[in-house]
């Protein structure tokens, strides 16, 4: 599969919503991986985010989705630009070190939405959209890959809801891909599913395969709609919407996690990794076994650097670790 086939997508502007295009995964093969970063606004939490982070690292996906919210936004105090750009910074500092590619979904803490009686939050519309058009360019926009579709909405363009252009853009967009074996919409919102051009959009969809991803929430749930799989991802570096209350934990959705989305056998099979069970494969080693002492881990000490050269010329793959050499 060639690059154009496997990745192509319809943004026009110079920046881009993504932070690269190092895809991982095999491009011979039509299966692939991504993790879905959920929401952290409102009160984000840096530890976490830098966590999630190296764990996606670590768990190495094709690429990364995400539904919004990656900063808090304008606050009662500050409806100041500069006061916006430095949530964005520290934002985006973090995410430098994010190795798979990772596609921004607009969330209503990084774009309030749209007011029809003008005020502050409708100041706070224009600017942040203009903050985020000079940093990312396109607020909606479309890609595919291995023969995905993925839809980014922004469903804060008026209120809680897709306007009549991106909706007619999105209709356009599955007319051209007619074709594709699964279409993945992603849109912030999930109040938006109930909205007049939302609901035109999910008729549109009926004649297809698809699977709707939003955030907002901070907690995780499944939902049914006309047959499909519509999903609420929860937080992945922000505290629970009860102010001052540790999130309930897995049975309420509250808890701090990446989604793992797997597309195999033509359909997306989904599971939640707990943040705070995503190990590295050093989580326990010898060293840190200070108290076990049985023989059979004995094979853990260091050798020297003579005896790892003589290993390594007869074939032998040797663990090279700050000087020192396991087998």
């Amino acid at each position: 599969m060639s690059a154009s086939k496997r990745f192509f997508h319809d943004v026009k502007t110079e920046l881009k919503p993504w932070t690269n295009e190092n895809f991982g995964g095999s491009a011979d093969s039509d299966e692939f991986n991504f993790i879905i970063f959920g929401d952290r606004a409102g009160r984000p939490l840096a530890d976490v985010t830098k966590d999630a982070i190296a764990k996606i690292n670590l768990l190495n996906p094709d690429f990364v989705m995400s539904v919004g919210d990656f900063i808090s936004g304008c606050c009662y105090e500050d409806y100041s630009p500069g006061f916006i750009q430095r949530q964005w910074d520290d934002f985006e500092n973090m995410l430098k070190e994010c190795e798979p590619p990772f596609f921004r979904v607009v969330g209503n803490h990084d774009i309030p939405s749209q007011t029809e009686d003008g005020g502050v939050l409708a100041h706070a519309h224009d600017m942040q959209t203009k903050l985020w058009e000079k940093q990312f360019g396109a607020t909606y926009y479309s890609f595919v890959f291995k023969d995905v579709l993925f839809i980014c909405l922004h469903t804060m363009e008026i209120f809680m809801d897709i306007s009549e252009t991106q909706l007619e853009w999105a209709r356009e967009t599955l007319q051209k891909h007619s074709d594709v074996k699964w279409t993945m919409v992603f849109g912030h919102l999930p109040k938006a599913w109930d909205m007049p051009n939302w609901e035109k959009l999910a008729d549109i969809l009926d004649d297809r395969n698809y699977t709707v991803f939003a955030g907002d929430f901070h907690n995780y749930v499944r939902c049914r709609r006309r047959g499909r799989n519509y999903y609420i991802i929860g937080m992945t570096g922000t505290e629970s919407q009860h102010a001052g209350y540790p999130p309930k934990g897995v049975y309420y959705g509250e808890f701090q996690s990446l989604t793992w989305v797997s597309f195999k056998n033509g359909e997306p099979q989904l599971s939640l990794l707990a943040l705070d069970e995503v190990y590295n494969d050093d989580v326990v080693t010898i060293p840190k076994l200070t108290w076990l002492t049985p023989s059979y881990f004995q094979a853990d000490q260091p050798i020297s650097a003579e005896e790892a050269d003589k290993l390594e010329a007869k074939g032998l793959k040797i663990h090279r670790e700050i000087g020192e050499y396991y087998l």
